[in-house]
């Protein structure tokens, strides 16, 4: 296994001896400190959750948790280990960033480390990358601007936020790669399934051993290895198909109850992201005749028309809001609730 920085290439055993120059970044500073913990048997890593649902929170994962998850990770999508390549180009402090880098110790996988952008100027020309992990926007930003360079990607895992059914059909034009949707958190070390969107596939799958249920409010719940064999809750509203298979239906928390219909602001966001091509977000704010109403929040200086004829009349946002910039978490999300307080106190 070979650790690519910017400006030397070290095996793990030189890493640990520091055998590293001076000048190096951050970031891979960051990395750095997680390979040489792991390699030193740490029990335990501290992680902040993002944020985008609440305050952040730290965290401990085990080492075993987070071992589980690369592996069954790993399982899943490459069952016959041919994995050589992963490129880390997002933000390693949180469990995104941190499982790009266990995935690559637990398989031996070379892994090149660029600076967190959307840019991907600092993509090396003469490598291809079987496995990586982005947020929306750069997988957006690579199909619009530089459609060539998605040639050197084998399999993406997408988290952070769902890609937009524009971005999902565009996809059909890269036949050579594989990307997937993931559905995880922080306290489950990642992800605990994934969805193929590449093959159109509308439901998520699970990983491992995982089990899933749900409350009296439909909301998902799982144990398995990877929650120490504890009932973890949930605010995601899911359908489940079977054991092993549930489609996500949107956070119960931000459910909007407009004159007795519950409507899921995620069900319109996707019914909506084949016409926007901004930032943007449904939520509900109060009403004094429905109780609660819809209403669209778009990051961008300009007005746009908007066609809501395919969303349901008693559903479709009652307001669109433009602003100039949204608010976001530390690890890249939109703060849903920090951003609808600035239409409420400009």
């Amino acid at each position: 296994m070979l650790i690519h920085l910017e400006k030397q290439k070290l095996t793990t055993g030189q890493l640990i001896s520091r055998n590293i120059v001076e000048n190096i970044s951050d970031d891979e500073k960051k990395v750095i400190k997680v390979i040489t913990a792991w390699q030193d048997n740490t029990p335990f890593f501290e992680l902040t959750t993002s944020g985008s649902t609440g305050q952040p929170t730290a965290i401990q994962l085990h080492r075993d948790q987070i071992k589980y998850s690369a592996q069954s990770s790993l399982a899943f999508l490459d069952p016959s280990k041919s994995f050589k390549t992963t490129l880390l180009c997002i933000n390693p402090d949180f469990i995104g960033g941190l499982m790009v880098i266990i995935r690559s110790l637990i398989q031996g996988m070379d892994l090149t480390v660029i600076p967190a952008s959307s840019s991907f100027e600092h993509l090396p020309k003469d490598k291809t990358f079987d496995l990586t992990s982005m947020v929306p926007l750069q997988l957006q930003s690579l199909i619009d601007q530089q459609p060539d360079k998605l040639n050197q990607f084998r399999t993406i895992l997408i988290g952070g936020a769902p890609l937009s059914a524009s971005y999902i059909a565009e996809l059909a034009n890269f036949p050579h790669l594989q990307v997937y949707q993931t559905y995880g958190m922080t306290e489950t070390a990642s992800h605990i399934a994934l969805k193929n969107l590449s093959e159109q596939e509308t439901t998520y799958r699970t990983l491992g051993d995982v089990q899933i249920d749900v409350d009296d409010r439909q909301c998902l719940k799982l144990k398995g290895t990877i929650t120490n064999n504890e009932w973890i809750q949930t605010n995601d509203v899911v359908h489940i198909i079977s054991s092993s298979e549930f489609e996500w239906l949107g956070r119960a928390d931000f459910t909007i109850n407009s004159g007795g219909i519950k409507i899921h602001p995620e069900i319109l966001e996707e019914q909506l992201s084949s016409q926007i091509k901004f930032p943007f977000f449904v939520a509900g704010i109060d009403d004094d005749k429905l109780g609660q109403k819809a209403i669209l929040l778009i990051e961008s200086e300009n007005e746009h028309s908007i066609d809501f004829s395919a969303i349901d009349r008693y559903k479709r946002p009652k307001e669109v809001h433009y602003l100039n910039q949204f608010r976001y978490t530390q690890s890249g999300k939109i703060n849903r609730k920090e951003t609808l307080e600035l239409i409420k106190h400009p």
